[in-house]
């Protein structure tokens, strides 16, 4: 059962808009009664009421890249890709929440350096129109793939524009800043024998990103 405004009904499809601005479209075939609340009922198969298939689960991929600071290696590039999975709408709201696998890059001084983060994410539209501003952050741990360095503490804070295309797709554009823990390898020689230690530094990040949420 799905409740709101009744913007079209016709032998063919049935749209309706809730309170907080979402749509949804239906074929007339599938629903099974419109009352005098606006209250929709739809049904899979026949004589069998079941609730109308809103889509809970928003699956997102994204694209980034942008300039990387390393203290005592400078400025570099970074690229990035990222799979999401989680909650689209929260408290009957417009809301990402869920979990991220993805992959980092980072070239400093023909110095190679990447990453996979698995991280929490959250990302809030500040309305529900079909455009709207967003915020985001995401924390987690990133796992250095490299023997010279280890993984440490990941964070991402972001900002930008939502286009919604559907009721179940999206794009985002953000720019972001990020911070990555690590600690790199140093080889010290005393007395003529070579000790391997590890020094703790930050990459910091700045940049933009892509999204398509479905």
């Amino acid at each position: 059962r799905i409740q709101g405004e009744i913007l079209l009904q016709n032998e063919e499809v049935v749209i309706i808009k809730k309170k907080d601005g979402t749509r949804y479209q239906y074929p007339r075939s599938e629903v099974v009664a419109i009352q005098e609340n606006s209250t929709i009922v739809t049904t899979q198969e026949e004589d069998t009421i079941v609730d109308i298939p809103i889509r809970p689960v928003a699956l997102r991929t994204q694209l980034h890249g942008g300039a990387v600071y390393l203290p005592n290696k400078g400025w570099g590039g970074q690229i990035g890709v990222d799979l999401l999975i989680g909650s689209k709408e929260i408290a009957g709201k417009p809301m990402f929440i869920g979990g991220s696998i993805g992959y980092r890059a980072k070239i400093l001084q023909e110095t190679s350096y990447s990453f996979v983060p698995i991280q929490a994410v959250i990302c809030m539209p500040l309305h529900a129109r079909q455009h709207a501003p967003h915020i985001g952050m995401s924390i987690g741990y990133g796992i250095s793939t490299s023997k010279t360095t280890k993984g440490g503490i990941c964070l991402n804070a972001n900002t930008g524009w939502t286009y919604r295309i559907s009721d179940n797709s999206s794009i985002l554009l953000s720019c972001f800043a990020e911070w990555q823990q690590t600690q790199t390898q140093i080889i010290e020689t005393i007395n003529n024998q070579n000790y391997t230690n590890y020094i703790g530094a930050n990459f910091i990040t700045i940049g933009a990103s892509a999204s398509i949420q479905f």
